[in-house]
């Protein structure tokens, strides 16, 4: 009897740290940016060949919205049966809905026989827009590097690992962040970045963060990443209500600063916060002083990860 066959992929979540330049006048509203894979808040589907649309699990409205859009535009029948196992929360500042699209489009073109790469895949599902980290996060994760200049992108500056003794803590609040109509309509409002702010988020890339991630310099890399928090934080204030748009995540992130570490900061909108650490020790500690310090705060989890230097996982069953 034939056996159909069964794709399933597991994408990992992402942090965004910024955006590198904010120029209305580039095509889509295309900037670049930065970012990490973490190995925390996977997305998980299967998808195998079924008489008619059937989709379950996780995120069904999203989910049924990428099945349906993908195959009316490659004009196929919808004819899949889709389970999303997991899906990462939804905008917290994770990246649920680009891994999600990614991971359901790419499922139905290795299925389909169509074959088609990811850049292409995330045209017909419109994502990737604004940034491809969450695109260089499927492909290969690690720490994401998509620099544009002059209207083009160059996402290889090779494969960039995050030393895995690294560790995070995320800081994680119960209210989501901008998102949907509200999102793009702040784009719209959104002027263009300074001359001066291009430069030094750039330059913070170039000489601060990539060298440090090359050499192991987890002090050098920590400062870079929260001076560009700042410069990305006060601009986008206006429309996130201040450089973080939850108040219980920044109030951690200023005892963390008082706390001498050097690296934090809020992922894309949020309200999810960061920071770095050298070593699971220190994590382990401030971890547990954390949830000591803001144990009246039952809207906030602290949750420990690292960094994850590879994309989708896409088998074949």
């Amino acid at each position: 009897m034939f056996k159909k066959k069964i794709i399933q992929i597991i994408t990992p979540a992402r942090l965004h740290f910024g955006f590198l330049e904010i120029n209305n006048n580039h095509p889509n509203n295309s900037f670049g940016g930065i970012g990490l894979s973490i190995d925390k808040f996977n997305t998980k589907i299967k998808v195998i060949k079924n008489l008619k649309t059937k989709v379950k699990g996780k995120s069904l409205d999203k989910a049924s919205f990428f099945l349906n859009t993908f195959c009316k535009k490659k004009k196929i029948k919808p004819n899949f049966f889709l389970n999303v196992e997991k899906s990462s929360p939804q905008h917290i500042g994770l990246g649920s809905g680009t891994q999600l699209a990614l991971s359901i489009g790419k499922a139905i073109s290795d299925l389909s026989n169509l074959n088609l790469e990811i850049e292409k895949i995330a045209k017909i599902l419109n994502r990737s827009d604004r940034s491809n980290v969450g695109l260089i996060n499927f492909k290969h994760g690690g720490f994401l590097i998509d620099l544009k200049i002059k209207n083009k992108f160059f996402t290889n500056i090779d494969k960039v690992f995050f030393p895995e003794e690294w560790k995070i803590i995320l800081i994680k609040d119960s209210k989501q962040g901008l998102h949907g109509k509200n999102e793009r309509d702040a784009f719209k409002k959104i002027k263009n970045f300074s001359k001066i702010n291009n430069i030094r988020s750039i330059d913070l890339v170039l000489s601060k963060i990539y060298p440090s991630l090359i050499e192991n310099n987890f002090n050098e890399f920590s400062k870079a990443i929260t001076k560009l928090q700042n410069i990305i934080g006060n601009y986008f204030n206006v429309f996130q209500g201040g450089i973080f748009s939850s108040p219980a995540v920044e109030n951690v992130l200023n005892f963390l600063k008082k706390e001498n570490v050097l690296g934090y900061g809020q992922t894309s909108w949020g309200p999810t916060g960061f920071s770095f650490f050298s070593n699971i020790k220190k994590a382990e500690q401030m971890k547990t002083k954390l949830k000591k310090r803001f144990s009246s705060c039952n809207n906030l989890e602290f949750i420990i990860c690292s960094g994850k230097n590879s994309g989708a996982e896409i088998q074949l069953k």
